[in-house]
């Protein structure tokens, strides 16, 4: 029984250490990774790491679109970079790599912005009549180095990132809120 329990307790302890450490994703508003926004219309998005508890001085990250890897029907038109960039090479789609002086203090908890960027879309989503649907933002590691990594002061040692998928176009299926005794008498 023992045996039995300390299994049971290790399956459950895995995915949550797996989701420990720093992770990086492209939010559309504050914590929410999925948007249908209106073809050829510029729309907000914003690149957050949270949970480093580290004062970074730097970043490199790749955005990646699986599904459409020319990246024909999304465009990046501008990289706005906070106050604290200092030095910028390379570009979201190609690899990316910032470097922030004075670093940014993510000891804070909360969400913490590393870029933020305008885009827009080639095609309408499928819920406005258009083909686009599950558009895939993944950041992945940056080409150049291989990896999705940051540093941090004040010797700018290495830490590893996880890299989030956000998703523009989401396919969702609708559902209403009922309660209990309106679904017991769809069956009577």
């Amino acid at each position: 029984m023992k045996r039995v329990l300390i299994i049971a307790l290790v399956a459950l302890l895995i995915p949550v250490l797996a989701s420990a450490g720093p992770k990086m994703g492209i939010f559309f508003d504050y914590e929410k990774m999925s948007a249908s926004p209106p073809a050829f219309t510029e729309f907000n998005m914003y690149l957050y790491l949270y949970d480093a508890p580290y004062y970074v001085t730097a970043i490199e990250y790749q955005i990646q679109t699986p599904s459409d890897p020319t990246h024909a029907l999304f465009t990046i038109t501008q990289v706005i970079l906070p106050p604290e960039a200092s030095i910028d090479m390379g570009s979201p789609f190609e690899g990316h790599a910032i470097s922030y002086y004075p670093p940014i203090n993510c000891f804070t908890e909360g969400f913490h912005l590393m870029c933020s960027y305008k885009g827009g879309i080639m095609d309408e989503c499928w819920n406005n009549g258009g083909a686009l649907a599950d558009y895939l933002l993944v950041i992945g590691p940056n080409p150049v180095s291989g990896s999705l990594q940051g540093t941090y002061a004040p010797d700018n040692e290495k830490f590893p990132i996880t890299g989030l998928t956000s998703v523009l176009c989401p396919e969702e299926i609708g559902t209403e809120e009922e309660s209990w005794g309106a679904i017991k008498s769809l069956f009577k």
